[in-house]
Order: structure tokens, then sequence, then C-alpha cells
């Protein structure tokens, strides 16, 4: 009888904490296609958090730049800049747009030029569901 109860407890443990857990979605990630002189581009994409729980994302990786940061456009006294930020939130149940004027990855020091169509590796971290890896691609938009 112990052991039953023992099983049904963890069970009930495992399904409430699978249900919570922020639950990541990427649709739609591109790059912008940029002159090949260029050297800085930018990953968009829309963030679904389909669980209960918040996340944030706090970083990315990629072999295509030197540096990926997170980065927001803001308007400073009517001028529009982009400025780096930690992290951005992802509450539960919620999405959140990475899109030209507003939040996106940076992509500085492009190691080489980029070509139209083609599909670029990503790896997004994120604060609770860890490591997520995708693939974009690169159009003109």
């Amino acid at each position: 009888m112990k052991r039953i109860t023992l099983f049904l407890l963890m069970v009930l443990v495992v399904g409430v904490y699978a249900y919570t857990q922020p639950v990541i979605r990427i649709v739609d990630p591109w790059v912008r296609a940029v002159p090949p002189n260029m050297k800085n581009s930018a990953l968009f994409m829309t963030i679904v958090n389909e669980g209960d729980e918040d996340d944030e994302l706090i970083g990315v990786e990629t072999d295509i730049a030197r540096m990926a940061q997170i980065h927001k456009t803001v308007n400073e006294n009517g001028v529009m800049k982009m400025v780096h930020v930690d992290k951005i939130e992802i509450h539960g149940h919620t999405k959140v747009e990475l899109k030209p004027g507003g939040y996106h990855i940076m992509l500085m020091g492009l190691k080489r030029p980029l070509k139209e169509g083609e599909m670029l590796k990503f790896t997004l971290i994120f604060k609770n569901s860890g490591r997520i890896q995708i693939e974009a691609p690169v159009k003109r938009k």
C-alpha cells in the first residue's frame, strides 16, 4: 500500500511540475539579408511560451557572427537607437515578437557574406528552458 501511495504522489508531483514549466516554441525565425560588405545583421522571430511559468531569453550563440546580443530599439528624444538588454521576459501563455524596430538579436561582425535563402543555425539560451537550437533563413523583408 505504501508503494502505491508513494507512486501516485510521485506521478502527481511530476505531472504538476511538467504542466507549470515554460513551453517555448519559436515561430518564423529569419535573418535580414544585407549587402556583402555589411558586417552586421539581425535575427528576428516570435517566441511563444505555451506553459504556465515565465521564462527569459538570456543569450544567443551562433557561428555566423563574432557576437550575438539581445537588443531593443528605443526612441531617445526623437532619435531612434539600439540598446543592449540582458534579457527578454516571456510570461506564461504569451508571446514576444522580435521584429524590426523592436526587440531583435543583433549579429555583429559577420564572418562572411550572407546569401539570401541560406539557413543559419542559432542556439537560444533561456533561463528556465535551457538551450533551444533553431535554424533561420536569410530573407529580404
